[in-house]
């Protein structure tokens, strides 16, 4: 019997039996309402390793892993008092297994009802030199920054499940921080800080609402119901290591963020993409859409679920023309974001449409809320707490060396393209996951090769 198999589950489920049926937060019902056949709230995160997956160890250590993150193993009902609420099951997500290197395929553009099935699906690819396994999740279920913790609880109890290998701990696990998941409320600000919130809440609504930012799609006719997807996933390209360097040194030196020189170059990409495509940007906006992670001290033990609000960076296109003004304009308003969580506002906001009954006419699929989307995910093994042991290249995990991940949220209509940026010690991956009815992989590789570039081109510092 393995190390993992002695340790005791029991108080995990007495623990959240005591939380279930738990009601949905605004977030969740939002990524409910807007799964679509043709664009499913489905995430990706993809995790790359260097040797063989074992079948044992694996379904071992995703039997830990599950229990550690209700969300996947949970689907929604209707409650009369409560409303839309989770409801924990002992069903376990669909694992497939093949070899590296082949496609998943597999029910992946599948729409997920999360009524009636649950929200993760896993793809696992092993070779004998390197494998990977792809967490397929409805975004309803989990963010990023709660599905690289998944990883992190997989990783570990695979480790601990491989004969022959010493305990590592896992990370803290406190599943009463879910009570307190998406909160958009401040504890005791104060009347001052009180009226701040409250105003920076009405503007950022009055900007979300009255501005109208330009889709990538512009040019593009109106999708088809029997359209046929030119695509499937998403791809990665890295920004060079001395590239990234450079970067990293000339930002803190001038004390802008490089997260800050990423959304400006991204502007920068979509405003020359968007322009080579016949679409006559001139004054208008776009806007590029930043979730934030709310998670505060203590939360790295919350189980995989979203505590996520949404920022919005919209510019104008005479703006972006002009790049060292571009960077100058979106620093303070970044650093005010991070400084007050100013994306939390976005969950009021979502409180207030669904109280209304207003979420039909936001999500009727004819607006467009963002051209495009950048999340950033930053290096997974600095939010990693398990101390795995440190392999050359990476950390192990059993008979594994986890090299990092990559992935990206959705694709959403008129939303077209969703950037995720990863980080290493020494280099920046960035994955696209391209409007897959509107754009060929060819397109998508051309876009992605574009903001590389600029992102390198950026490498030498700001224009003197």
């Amino acid at each position: 019997m393995s190390q993992l198999a002695m340790q005791p589950n029991s108080e995990t489920k007495s623990q959240l039996a005591k939380l279930f049926p738990l009601p949905l937060s605004p977030v969740e019902a939002f990524m409910l309402a807007d799964g679509r056949s043709q664009y499913p709230m489905m995430c990706d995160i993809e995790v790359h390793v260097q040797g063989t997956i074992e079948r044992g160890p694996f379904e071992e250590a995703l039997a830990f892993a599950i229990q550690r993150a209700p969300f996947f193993q949970s689907i929604v009902e209707k409650d009369k008092k409560r409303g839309l609420v989770w409801q924990l099951t002992n069903r376990m997500p669909e694992v497939e297994w093949d070899e590296f290197g082949v496609p998943c395929l597999n029910g992946y553009d599948s729409l997920v009802d999360l009524f009636q099935e649950l929200g993760l699906r896993i793809f696992v690819r092993s070779g004998s030199d390197r494998s990977s396994f792809l967490l397929h999740f409805h975004h309803a279920t989990s963010d990023g920054v709660g599905s690289i913790a998944f990883v992190e609880d997989l990783l570990t109890a695979y480790h601990n499940a491989t004969p022959g290998t010493k305990f590592v701990k896992p990370r803290k696990w406190e599943p009463e921080r879910l009570l307190n998941r998406c909160n958009s409320s401040l504890d005791n600000p104060g009347w001052r800080r009180g009226l701040y919130d409250v105003y920076c809440g009405i503007y950022g609504a009055s900007n979300f609402f009255l501005q109208r930012p330009l889709p990538m799609t512009a040019k593009h006719s109106s999708l088809a119901d029997d359209a046929t997807r030119q695509q499937n996933g998403h791809i990665t390209k890295a920004v060079s290591s001395e590239a990234t360097l450079a970067m990293r040194k000339w930002t803190s030196a001038e004390k802008v963020t490089v997260n800050d020189v990423l959304l400006r170059d991204l502007f920068v990409t979509l405003h020359d993409w968007m322009s080579d495509q016949g679409i006559d940007i001139g004054s208008r906006h776009l806007r590029i859409l930043m979730p934030q992670s709310l998670r505060g001290r203590g939360d790295g033990a919350m189980p995989t679920t979203n505590d996520i609000g949404f920022a919005f960076m919209a510019r104008r296109g005479d703006l972006i023309r002009t790049p060292d003004d571009l960077l100058r304009s979106l620093a303070p308003e970044t650093a005010a974001i991070r400084k007050d969580n100013l994306s939390r506002h976005f969950i009021g906001g979502l409180a207030a449409v669904q109280s209304l009954g207003l979420l039909p006419w936001m999500l009727n699929g004819s607006s467009c809320f963002s051209t495009a989307v950048l999340t950033n995910f930053g290096n997974s093994w600095r939010r990693f707490q398990a101390k795995l042991p440190p392999a050359e290249g990476g950390l192990t995990a059993g008979n594994l060396v986890y090299d990092g991940l990559t992935g990206t949220p959705p694709c959403r209509p008129n939303t077209a393209a969703a950037f995720c940026v990863c980080t290493s010690a020494d280099q920046i991956f960035v994955s696209l996951k391209h409007d897959p009815f509107h754009y060929t992989l060819d397109e998508s590789h051309e876009l992605l090769s574009r903001y590389i570039d600029q992102i390198t081109s950026s490498a030498v510092g700001p224009s003197a």
